[in-house]
């Protein structure tokens, strides 16, 4: 009998907006976005009116808690019947349940419209419960020179999630806008009800001959509540080898440094069911009004519903070595997989007269995932007191769209190609003569107006070609350092023309831009690579629309990334001894703190300059076992 439970509680008081793109287009010109109290400056003009298109930090005068709570409690049960028959059960029970409070005060508006914006708040709850029952038969035997091991199992789970949200307003002042009876009005906002069920029964045979020679079967069906009744259940199954060839005694007599080898290959197929839930049914949502016609609530359709949606399916042929040298100093571990995917899930765009937006469907597209995985781990040194140890990984992976013979995907997919790659215009630069950008057309010559359909002939595709990490740790005595590298080779889209909308190339608005557009087209005969501006919008905007999806709107963005690194230092025995602890250790943490990229944007791992990058954090802490 063993059982585990934890319990996390989680005040989070951070703001509910990411402020990146408002302080990116933050006029250069802009008043200072404090009064020397402290308080939000509008800054109003003569007439009243605030000079700010907008304030960055004027939503920052809105409070936001989000208080969550995360029980997880895990218990396994297990009593062998016989000598080499057991029979277990892993039995999960988790529950996360979050209150969140949103208050919208008068300080976050200008004060020309304060008296016409009540104070808000949004209060939303959320309870997700989910619970899993495992219950396993296992039989071990030796067979010859074999080991034989069966299992049998099934697997009931469940997860329900309930949630409503209500928008309170009208209150008197900021002091009682957490009470929802000193609201003058109140609204629903949102209601989710779901419930997710599902149900599998597996097997598994496993054979191991002398330490050489393994092979494993595997078959289960799976059932899920996402799909109808006539696809709910479908069959999966796999068989895998594998050859220690380290064990063979011509090997250990003539390649005494290999410790370790062994051949590997597998082949099985498996599903997918996450796309959401009810997709196949016919769902109705309440039409919110303030007079209910005739008092009754009216209702219309959620979505268009499709019962013929069935289990999404991948058969995944994976091959490798493991390779061991030196006493398993140096580990070796190479895989290639090839995966074929068909009958997708995926949402099908609808036009706006059918009423809906999108449907679900299955779509018979065969897509091939393929690449390498390389890991390489090694002991460098090792002493009495001092021991340096490495990690190497590195992938590269490829996805081809084999066959699309659904005609209705064709213009957003090309057969032969990877999936996701686009075609895009080649720019040429801005005309000398008319200060307008230019694309080549398919017959090689300049055009500011090139046709979609025939003058898109560069193919870009956004995926990482590879990518993988670095990490070393070093141990000395009661220290103990590691640190990781990450890397990715890829490409990503730049800023290069403007942040924002067209209005970046008409010169239009007084928002902020780049530095760059100032050496744009002015006169005839100027060579720039950024077009004039102009109160005559049209020929401008369509060909800034045109240069944004051009390759010159895609650069390098990749990057070496100091991921983590990680000090800590444990206690001498004597001290922990003295002070009657079993473990205390002092520890520092930093993620993300240095990052190598020629990427022109804010940042490469999020390839945009208009969210926030990944925080550089530092963590200091205590860690005592008793």
């Amino acid at each position: 009998f063993q059982f585990s439970g934890s319990y996390l509680f989680d005040n989070n008081q951070l703001p509910g907006k990411d402020l990146t793109e408002t302080a990116m287009r933050l006029a250069p010109v802009a008043p200072a976005l404090n009064k020397p109290d402290g308080s939000v400056n509008w800054a109003p003009d003569a007439s009243g009116v605030t000079t700010f298109g907008v304030n960055p930090i004027g939503s920052m005068s809105n409070k936001f808690s989000d208080k969550t709570g995360n029980l997880m409690s895990n218990m396994t049960l297990s009593y062998q019947i016989l000598p080499g028959l057991e029979i277990n059960s892993v039995l999960g029970y988790n529950k996360l349940n979050t209150n969140a409070i949103y208050k919208s005060l008068l300080q976050s508006v200008p004060p020309e419209i304060a008296p016409y914006v009540p104070r808000s708040t949004i209060f939303t709850t959320n309870d997700i419960n989910s619970w899993s029952i495992e219950p396993q038969l296992t039989y071990n035997r030796y067979i010859s020179k074999g080991k034989l091991e069966m299992l049998l199992g099934t697997t009931i789970s469940k997860n329900t999630s309930l949630g409503t949200g209500i928008l309170a307003y009208g209150f008197s002042n900021d002091l009682v806008m957490d009470d929802i009876f000193s609201a003058t009005s109140v609204s629903a906002q949102s209601s989710i009800s779901s419930i997710y069920k599902y149900n599998a029964i597996f097997g598994r045979i496993n054979y191991n001959w002398q330490d050489r020679y393994i092979i494993n079967l595997t078959g289960r069906r799976d059932g899920s509540s996402r799909f109808g009744p006539q696809s709910q259940f479908h069959n999966f199954a796999a068989i895998g080898g594998a050859w220690i060839f380290s064990n063979e005694v011509l090997i250990k007599e003539h390649f005494s440094s290999l410790s370790f080898g062994k051949l590997k290959a597998s082949y099985g197929i498996t599903g997918n069911d996450q796309i959401g839930d009810y997709r196949f049914l016919s769902l109705y949502d309440p039409i919110q009004q303030e007079i209910p016609y005739q008092g009754v609530v009216a209702y219309q359709p959620n979505r268009l519903t499709n019962p013929y949606l069935e289990w999404e399916e991948t058969r995944k042929l994976q091959f490798g070595f493991d390779l061991g040298f030196l006493n398993d100093r140096i580990l070796l571990n190479t895989n290639y997989y090839i995966n074929h995917s068909s009958n997708q899930l995926r949402f099908y765009v609808l036009p706006i007269t059918t009423g809906f937006g999108d449907i679900a469907i299955n779509v018979a597209d065969k897509i091939m995932n393929s690449g390498w995985d390389f890991t390489i781990t090694s002991t460098n040194l090792q002493t009495k007191d001092f021991k340096w140890s490495s990690s190497i990984n590195w992938s590269t992976t490829k996805s081809l769209l084999k066959s699309s013979p659904d005609q209705r995907f064709s213009s957003t997919k090309i057969v032969g190609e990877p999936v996701g790659a686009i075609y895009v215009y080649h720019f040429l630069g801005v005309d000398p003569a008319t200060g307008i950008y230019q694309f080549e057309d398919h017959n090689g010559n300049p055009t500011s107006t090139p046709d979609p359909t025939l003058d898109a002939t560069v193919l870009l595709d956004a995926a990482p070609k590879f990518y993988g990490g670095v990490q070393n740790s070093f141990s000395y005595k009661g220290f103990q350092l590691d640190f990781l590298f990450s890397f990715v080779k890829q490409i990503g889209q730049n800023p290069a023309f403007g942040i924002g909308v067209s209005t970046a190339g008409s010169g239009q608005g007084r928002g902020n831009q780049l530095v760059s557009l100032l050496d744009r087209w002015k006169k005839p005969g100027d060579i720039s690579t950024i077009q004039k501006f102009t109160t005559n919008r049209f020929d401008v905007d369509q060909a800034f629309q045109k240069a944004i999806y051009s390759d010159a709107a895609w650069t390098d963005a990749s990057y070496i990334r100091l991921k983590n690194v990680s000090l800590s230092w444990q206690l001498p025995g004597n001290w922990r001894k003295g002070a009657h602890l079993k473990n205390c250790s002092l520890f520092v943490q930093g993620q993300n703190l240095w990052t190598l990229t020629n990427y022109i944007g804010l940042d490469p791992e999020t390839k945009s300059s208009t969210t926030l990058p990944p925080l550089r954090v530092v963590t200091i802490g205590l860690k005592v076992t008793l």
